[in-house]
């Protein structure tokens, strides 16, 4: 009896410890992990459920707060600069949220670096250098403009594990930060940000949703953005299109966490802009609809500078 008891629980044991190595290796386990929440992703922390319910509180609280003071100031005043005393535009979208884990600036000091939620997380959970060979989970990362400055993206390759994919119709390849030794990690493709895909205009055209079948995408872990007016078009289209295939459920943006340079500004020849307090109310709380909570926000001194009024601010988003 007790030879068939230890026969039958190695057995056992040897099941579920196959089980365990398959779900692990299996590309099915990565792409559900990769679909759950950003903050239940990269934490363990016992407490971050109770910070993010309190944080939570903070922001609808601010949501009040953001209805009295259209109240106070209306909303038929010359837009954005005629919004300046007693709240200007960028007032409406005030970080409310908090960022449950570190906030870090990544990349140079100057308008090529970006500050991120959680950091410390991505490191620990995605440990670094990027790599062909690195077995660590990949941080998978979308750059949507690049400019001359790539040393946001040059740094996540070293901290983390990151796969990165590039976009710009301005440039033809990465900065000098991000070295051809590396392009296998980091890809680059010379095209544009909209709303809709367009494949035959020169540079080509894509909206984030077909980026991301193209890819082969479910999830993204981290966004940034910097597209001179076309991300309202852009998270528009995203939103939409989240929308009509979840139709009979939750519907979540899918990626963790978006840094967004905003530009209120005379809007590009097929792009939407927000041109009143109304449209730009109605576009935030579109964001924050679909489950994106601001965490913190910086303006971008050398765009205002040309405009002598805060038309640009650049904001983190995380998605709950």
């Amino acid at each position: 009896m007790s030879h068939r008891l230890v026969t039958i629980t190695f057995i056992f044991a040897t099941l579920l410890l196959c089980t365990i190595l398959f779900t692990r290796s299996s590309p099915h386990f990565s792409t559900s992990l990769s679909l759950q929440n950003h903050a239940a992703v990269f934490s363990n922390d016992p407490h971050l459920n109770s910070r993010l319910a309190h944080a939570e509180k903070l922001w609808k609280r601010s949501i009040k707060a953001r209805e009295e003071m259209a109240q106070v100031v209306g909303y038929d005043a010359k837009f954005p600069d005629g919004y300046m005393n007693p709240f200007n535009v960028w007032d409406f979208a005030r970080p409310s949220f908090f960022c449950p884990h570190d906030l870090e600036r990544v990349g140079s000091i100057s308008d090529g670096g970006k500050i991120i939620c959680g950091m410390s997380r991505y490191e620990k959970e995605c440990p670094g250098p990027s790599s062909d060979s690195n077995k660590a989970r990949e941080l998978i990362v979308y750059s949507f403009g690049v400019s001359d400055d790539s040393s946001f993206e040059a740094e996540l390759l070293q901290r983390t594990n990151a796969r990165i994919w590039g976009y710009d119709g301005t440039v033809d390849k990465w900065a000098q930060q991000v070295p051809e030794f590396i392009w296998s990690r980091a890809k680059f493709q010379k095209a544009m940000i909209g709303k809709v895909s367009d494949s035959k205009a020169r540079p080509p055209v894509f909206s984030i949703q077909d980026l991301m079948k193209i890819n082969g995408h479910s999830y993204v872990d981290l966004i940034k953005m910097d597209i001179e007016g076309a991300e309202f078009d852009a998270l528009t289209s995203l939103i939409e299109s989240v929308k009509e295939q979840r139709k009979n459920g939750n519907a979540t943006l899918p990626f963790g966490q978006l840094l967004v340079e905003m530009h209120l500004k005379k809007a590009p020849e097929g792009v939407t802009v927000p041109n009143d307090l109304r449209s730009w109310l109605k576009w935030w709380y579109s964001l924050e609809a679909m489950g994106l909570r601001p965490v913190s926000n910086e303006d971008n001194w050398i765009g205002d500078r040309v405009y002598g009024m805060p038309r640009f601010m650049e904001v983190r988003l995380m998605s709950i």
